[in-house]
């Protein structure tokens, strides 16, 4: 029986380098000198729609439950727990709402690495990926900044037009580690030779973040309220207060957006620098010096 990659098919055409696993040399393009093992990806390198984008993200989830749950309990984690408090103190004040939002690369960024690693490794301790995020925290801090500027600039409403400007900035920092002074130069000229894709990973963070805040706030009332027996000791939505399960939701939305912009990644590059065909010819490279 053929191994199955994440979204179901058979083994992708076997040699799929992605960015996370091998380095990029400063000047390059971007694409990944060496692998540590070409033939081993689980995701098949082909063009997808939006759709089929995030419905891959889900059966990668899926997949890979554990790693990605340690990552989500450690990153959201600690807002999970401040944000009931949160909510007390400023009595459901809509500014609250900022809290996901302005932390939302902090919680995208490892879940992105994690994933990257997961697409060449069965397991990867999620330990391993906090250090190597703590050994780089120049890469981290230019993906907050590609995020928290745009959103400074935009004053949160224009946003959404730096966002498409800066949408790969945490991969070309953290996956890519591209030299500092060319991540701005390499972000956006990605942005740019698929400007399609890039609108559309922006317009999907509203989307998801929107039905995270829904799920999170009807979940959250349904177990107080109905299960519980509790009512509703935060308010709701509807009496116009921010509730701990809006905020928790907004923040669970953050990951599963991480893991769908790397995907995307993939598929803007498959796109615009025919990345399937560069490591088809590498994976064929690599099995031609390994013959006797």
């Amino acid at each position: 029986m053929p191994d199955r990659t994440a979204d179901g098919s058979a083994t992708a055409p076997r040699g799929t380098s992605v960015a996370g696993v091998a380095r990029v040399q400063p000047g390059s393009t971007g694409v990944p000198t060496a692998d540590p093992n070409p033939n081993a990806c689980r995701v098949v390198l082909r063009r997808r729609g939006p759709l089929e984008v995030f419905d891959l993200t889900l059966r990668f989830l899926q997949r890979h439950p554990g790693p990605f749950a340690r990552m989500v309990a450690v990153t959201v984690g600690p807002l999970a727990v401040v944000a009931p408090l949160g909510c007390w103190l400023a009595d459901g004040h809509l500014g609250l709402l900022a809290l996901p939002i302005v932390a939302a690369p902090l919680l995208q960024a490892p879940v992105t690495l994690l994933a990257g690693r997961l697409l060449f490794a069965e397991q990867v301790r999620v330990r391993d990926v906090l250090r190597e995020i703590g050994r780089r925290p120049g890469a981290l801090l230019a993906a907050a900044l590609g995020w928290w500027v745009p959103l400074v600039v935009g004053c949160g409403v224009l946003s959404w037009i730096g966002g498409i400007l800066l949408c790969w900035i945490t991969e070309v920092a953290l996956l890519e580690e591209a030299p500092s002074d060319r991540i701005m130069r390499r972000t956006t000229r990605l942005s740019r030779l698929h400007v399609g894709v890039s609108m559309s990973v922006v317009l999907s963070w509203y989307v998801l973040t929107a039905w995270g805040a829904m799920a999170g706030e009807t979940t959250g009332q349904a177990v107080f309220g109905t299960i519980l027996q509790l009512g509703e000791p935060f308010g709701n939505v509807f009496d116009g207060r921010v509730t701990p399960f809006v905020l928790i939701g907004m923040a669970l939305a953050q990951p599963v957006f991480g893991v769908f912009r790397l995907l995307a990644y993939l598929d803007v590059r498959t796109r615009a620098e025919g990345w399937d065909l560069q490591v088809a010819l590498r994976a064929l490279g690599l099995a031609v010096r390994v013959q006797p």
